[in-house]
């Protein structure tokens, strides 16, 4: 039996499993905008035993990892330079479409998003996404440095 609905943390998925005793759970909407769910549900579920978290060595150590900046940038500009070589008709669409739910959360995103709809072309949109990502880095890099 597959598990679905509503899972958007890993902690949901092991909820469902605990709650309704499925043996798996299906993954929908969460997705797209997290493609790591499915590593953090594996770290989350390996941090498990005996039905305790394990107790990490810092208390503020998180079980499963959470995306950074970087990680998002590459996730996002590798499809969209795929969608963009594969030159599908309707790869504009489907990288507003994508931007749409991965840049929630995402610090300004919603400029991000904003830029993007307005982008006529792939390459356009790929630029846009390129120019966000790598004027946020460059300034983390920088007060990185600072300190």
């Amino acid at each position: 039996m597959i598990g679905n609905g509503d899972i958007r943390t890993p902690e949901d998925a092991c909820a469902m499993v605990t709650q309704t005793g499925c043996d798996a759970v299906m993954i929908g909407r969460t997705a797209p905008a997290n493609p790591w769910i499915f590593r953090q549900i594996e770290q989350y579920c390996a941090s498990i035993s005996n039905g305790r978290l394990q107790v990490a060595a810092s208390a503020a150590a998180a079980p499963y990892d959470h995306p950074s900046e970087a990680d998002r940038y590459d996730m996002i500009r590798t499809y969209f330079k795929m969608l963009i070589e594969e030159e599908l008709p309707d790869a504009v669409g489907k990288m507003k479409q994508f931007a749409s739910w991965f840049t929630h959360g995402v610090a300004g995103g919603a400029a991000l998003r904003k830029a993007i709809y307005e982008a006529k072309s792939g390459p356009e949109v790929l630029s846009r996404v390129e120019a966000f990502f790598e004027e946020r880095l460059s300034s983390q890099t920088a007060l990185i440095l600072q300190n």
